[in-house]
This record gives C-alpha cells, structure tokens and sequence, in this order.
C-alpha cells in the first residue's frame, strides 16, 4: 500500500461515516461557517522501518481529528463529537490499516472556535 493509497483509504472511513459536520482536508479549500462546527483531518505519518528481517516494512502513523464549535457554548457538543469520531476509528481494521485507542486533548480558544483534538495511532504493513 502506499502513502496515497493509506491517504484515500483514511480519508474514505471518515467520509463514509461521519456526516455530521461538513470536514475539511489537508490543502483543500475550506471556508468554515462561524456558525457552524466543523472537524478537520490530518494524517501524520511516524516512523516506518522493518518488520522482521526480510519480512517487509511498518508504517506507523497518528490520525487527527480537530474538532471546532464556536466559542462560548460549552463543550458537550465537541465531546460527543470526539466520542463520536473515536468509534469510527478506534480499534478498527480497515484496507490493511489498523488503528488503536483513541484518545482527546483539550486545546481550548483559538480565535473564533473551541476546540478538541482525537489522536488515534495507526499502523499497516507492507510486504
């Protein structure tokens, strides 16, 4: 598998479970309504080596979902989000991904939003 097809394959997961709010993607214009909460993807890519010896290649990665509401309105929207967001992703196999425990950060104020970050790491092989 490659960078682009773990790219398509996590960005498809989402897409096909999660219509909440609309979802912006790395270096895809967005314009976010200030009215309305909204859930940005990235995928960072960790440290990939060998397997075993002679037995292919580990990629590891870190999933993260940034979820934004407008400040000043509490924060059970953006945690039923994260719960949300997390059972699409934690523990999950999904294309030759497979992902582990979800966790939140608290980021808090920035500018006009709160927000809550999901992390899920990640991991798939490749022979």
């Amino acid at each position: 598998m490659s960078f682009a097809t773990e790219r398509a394959a996590i960005e498809g997961r989402l897409a096909s479970n999660w219509t909440t709010t609309d979802i912006a993607y790395v270096n895809v214009p967005f314009a976010p309504d200030n009215a309305a909460p909204w859930v940005r993807l990235n995928i960072l890519n960790g440290e990939s080596g060998p397997r075993n010896v002679n037995d292919g290649k580990r990629h590891l990665g870190v999933i993260v979902l940034q979820i934004f509401v407008p400040q000043n309105t509490g924060t059970a929207t953006a945690r039923t989000y994260a719960d949300s967001l997390a059972t699409i992703f934690e523990d999950a196999q999904f294309s030759g991904i497979l992902c582990g425990v979800a966790s939140i950060e608290t980021i808090g104020n920035t500018g006009t939003w709160y927000q809550i970050n999901v992390t899920v790491g990640y991991w798939r092989d490749e022979n």
